[in-house]
């Protein structure tokens, strides 16, 4: 299609172009390449019976990949801290006959609100950094948090919260000990190297093992569950 009514479609998952502004995230969008390693992931190790907690969802692209996948879509919730992609997100959440909950707050700790500036091209949008758009002040929330909400038996941490997954690991092991299987994106850009090698220790520690990596995409399952 083209024009005001383009139209892409990636794994089963229609996302709307017309009102997504002009940047490098529509291009990849276009050519196919947005978000491959973490859509790849899910489609190979997400396990249709688990619940599912994503943390930055954005535009909601691997959420509806994820979410057609489940047995119960409703037990999948996603969080967004950025109130510029929600209108996008939720489109795309209903657009695709998707039931995943949203959660329009930033993982973070020792304060119950942040202030960032969001990018317009809604890729990396960062505590660690500040983008081009007037600022915005959002509640937060922790791991623990939406886990105790939601009650999950089993689940899977999808994670891309542009750097802020090392304070995750860091400061809530034992929350996230309670995942069946990880698939993260790394930011060395913004943790430096040192961190991003001691929070994939730190991992090792709570019994995870790396079964997969593509480019700055890591998906762990528990060791003794760990696909070769």
């Amino acid at each position: 299609m083209k024009g005001a009514n383009k139209v892409v479609q990636l794994d089963r998952c229609r996302v709307a172009l017309a009102k997504l502004p002009n940047t490098s995230m529509k291009l990849e969008l276009l050519n196919g390449g947005y978000e491959k390693p973490e859509r790849e992931a899910v489609l190979r190790f997400i396990q249709p019976e688990w619940g599912v907690i994503e943390l930055g969802a954005c535009i909601g692209v691997v959420a509806c990949v994820t979410n057609k996948l489940l047995k119960n879509p409703a037990n999948h919730v996603v969080l967004e801290i950025n109130p510029l992609v929600m209108p996008h997100l939720i489109s795309n959440r209903d657009a695709n006959g998707c039931t995943f909950q949203i959660i329009d707050k930033a993982l973070a700790y020792d304060t119950e609100t942040v202030t960032f500036s969001p990018w317009m091209n809604f890729w990396g949008n960062s505590l660690y950094q500040d983008g081009s758009q007037p600022p915005v002040t959002v509640k937060t929330t922790t791991l623990a948090d939406i886990l105790r909400d939601r009650q999950f038996e089993k689940f899977a941490l999808i994670c891309d919260i542009e750097g802020q997954e090392y304070e995750m690991v860091m400061r809530e092991p034992e929350t996230v000990e309670k995942a069946e299987l990880i698939i993260m994106e790394m930011h060395p850009g913004l943790l430096g190297e040192d961190k991003v090698k001691r929070m994939i220790s730190k991992l090792e520690e709570l019994h995870f093992k790396i079964v997969e990596q593509s480019s700055n995409v890591i998906t762990l399952r528990k060791a003794d569950l760990a696909i070769s």
